[in-house]
């Protein structure tokens, strides 16, 4: 939903980037393939359910501060960094608790893993396009607001349930 979004953002006033220069954007994404190696060691120290709130309270806060960046490059910028580390880092820990449950069905795992994402993805992107022409920026910010305070609350309420599974001993 934010990725399709942002096009639209960045190609209108007051911006009007081409799609060269909005594809550079992408770039401050790569924060969140370096933050995802500090994912999995909080993982492997037994942190993931803690360090999963904090990715999701993350997510919820770039929205927030996404709210007030439609005149603002560099708060995009930083809007894209947070989100991309946050997310990343809600996958990796997700996946990774996830391969915990069975190590014969890994693969099984991943492939719901992978198509769920996809299917998120997806839903994301067109619902990106019914809110921009709702209400712009500000109904996608809010939409994200949403949607990441259901992921946080989830987290909460299930951090505690019968699908977590405990850390393996070494």
């Amino acid at each position: 939903m934010f990725w399709t979004a942002l096009t639209f953002l960045l190609s209108a006033p007051p911006f009007g980037y081409s799609v060269t220069e909005i594809g550079l954007f992408g770039l401050a994404g790569v924060a969140g393939a370096l933050a995802a190696r500090r994912a999995g060691r909080l993982h492997d120290r037994g942190l993931s359910l803690p360090a999963t709130g904090i990715a999701w309270a993350l997510v919820l806060a770039a929205f927030v501060l996404g709210a007030f960046a439609g005149r603002s490059v560099t708060l995009v910028v930083v809007v894209i960094v947070v989100l991309d580390t946050a997310v990343q880092g809600v996958n990796l820990l997700n996946q990774s608790r996830m391969f915990a449950v069975s190590d014969e069905a890994r693969s099984r795992l991943n492939t719901a893993f992978v198509t769920s994402n996809f299917l998120g993805g997806a839903i994301g992107s067109a619902a990106a396009s019914v809110l921009w022409a709702a209400g712009g920026w500000t109904a996608v910010t809010v939409a994200g607001m949403v949607l990441s305070g259901f992921g946080l609350l989830v987290w909460a309420l299930g951090r505690r349930g019968p699908l977590v599974v405990a850390p393996r001993p070494e």
